[in-house]
């Protein structure tokens, strides 16, 4: 199984195409990101693409995400919640829900580690959270969390000068912001086996299917209307 990771997009609409692009070339099986679109009516539409592609989808807001919600049979948006799919457990957990830990392990208490992964939109303290302004800009309470579960796969954004990969444990922690000094690097990881491809999206913007591409510029002119 093939999943395709990605972060802060950032409101660019050639990201969003790219992305699209990578879903069909790479027959990536789930799409998952971890938030700041900033922009909620180019996520909308990004979200109806990939519905219209049936790619199933889990993202999770980031902390300039306001209001962002969308549910389908195939694209799941999510402040705080667990979902079942193809025998693993995605964990969503947005900036907007105030984070527990001793109730999240409870929740996840009866899963397999090896079959849950993790999606937030911060880091976890001390992984691949270097900002420009702190050394160490992460989650203290996720990395208590990943250190007592050590869940498959972490995926986070936020910190876009540290995209990247790192194990820790048994955890695959994976920073795939794209914005700014994340480059546009997105990551697949083929499962069980969590080997990893990097994707400069980046590179393939030229790819930025023209409907999308219009669509969302179409939206941008007029984007105090409400959400279709």
């Amino acid at each position: 199984m093939k999943l395709l990771c990605t972060s802060d997009i950032h409101r660019s609409a050639a990201l969003c195409g790219s992305i699209l692009n990578t879903i069909e070339t790479e027959n990536i099986d789930i799409f998952i990101n971890a938030g700041d679109f900033l922009d909620n009516h180019l996520a909308y539409n990004f979200f109806k693409e990939l519905d219209a592609r049936k790619t199933r989808s889990f993202i999770t807001p980031g902390n300039w995400d306001r209001n962002l919600n969308y549910k389908s049979e195939h694209v799941t948006v999510d402040n705080n919640g667990i979902f079942a799919h193809e025998g693993y457990h995605f964990l969503c957990i947005g900036p907007g829900t105030p984070f527990n830990h001793e109730e999240t392990l409870d929740t996840v208490k009866d899963i397999d580690s090896e079959k849950l992964i993790m999606i937030t939109h911060y880091p976890p303290y001390g992984i691949l959270d270097h900002a420009w302004s702190t050394p160490h800009a992460g989650h203290m309470e996720y990395r208590r969390f990943i250190s007592e579960k050590n869940p498959c796969i972490h995926i986070f954004g936020h910190i876009h000068e540290s995209n990247g990969a790192e194990k820790l444990s048994n955890t695959l922690a994976i920073n795939c912001a794209l914005a700014d000094h994340g480059k546009g690097k997105a990551y697949i990881i083929d499962l069980p086996k969590k080997d990893i491809k990097v994707v400069n999206l980046n590179e393939t913007r030229h790819h930025t299917p023209f409907r999308l591409q219009s669509t969302i510029s179409r939206i941008i002119r007029t984007r105090k209307q409400d959400l279709p």
